[in-house]
């Protein structure tokens, strides 16, 4: 196993500490197999209570075709109660000290472009956030959106894999 060269390992090598990743769940997110765009009931990756116990649901929902957002405020407010919330685990029993903040739960380009902007910047904004991933699908990001995280690639690095999450890491 010391042949492979994780993500985990070059970060670390490059940051010279432990990194974590925070996972957040945005109330009012969805995806189009659950609003009804492509299906219903979700998939797999849908029973986001087991891996984001700091998600509090939330009935209004947002897509791509959403032209306003009640909930800006209210997301705001738990990405960082979420993200100050889980810190102090990750610190105590992992022994991080810095973050990659985790968009985790449904489809995190799924939403109008102005929140998707307000959300990632308030993530880099905390401290010792070195970076974002992003769970996304490739039917559900915008060239709008797209061109945003490739202006942020300017001042981070960024690349999207075949399990549709985008990742972006600070230099």
């Amino acid at each position: 196993m010391d042949r492979l060269y994780t993500f985990g390992k070059y970060l670390k090598k490059k940051f010279k500490t432990r990194i974590k990743k925070v996972p957040i769940s945005i109330p009012g997110f969805t995806c189009p197999n659950i609003d009804g765009t492509v299906a219903r009931g979700g998939c797999v990756f849908c029973e986001n209570e087991s891996f984001s116990p700091n998600f509090a649901k939330e009935r209004f929902t947002l897509n791509l075709n959403s032209t306003e957002n009640p909930l800006l405020q209210k997301q705001l407010n738990a990405l960082e109660k979420q993200f100050y919330n889980t810190v102090p685990t990750l610190k105590k029993y992992y022994g991080a000290e810095k973050f990659i903040v985790y968009f985790q739960s449904f489809t995190n380009t799924y939403a109008p472009f102005q929140t998707l902007k307000a959300l990632y910047e308030k993530a880099l904004s905390f401290p010792d956030v070195i970076g974002l991933s992003i769970g996304t699908r490739t039917d559900s990001i915008t060239d709008e959106t797209l061109q945003y995280l490739a202006e942020l690639s300017k001042i981070t690095k960024y690349g999207l894999n075949t399990e549709y999450r985008a990742q972006m890491t600070k230099h």
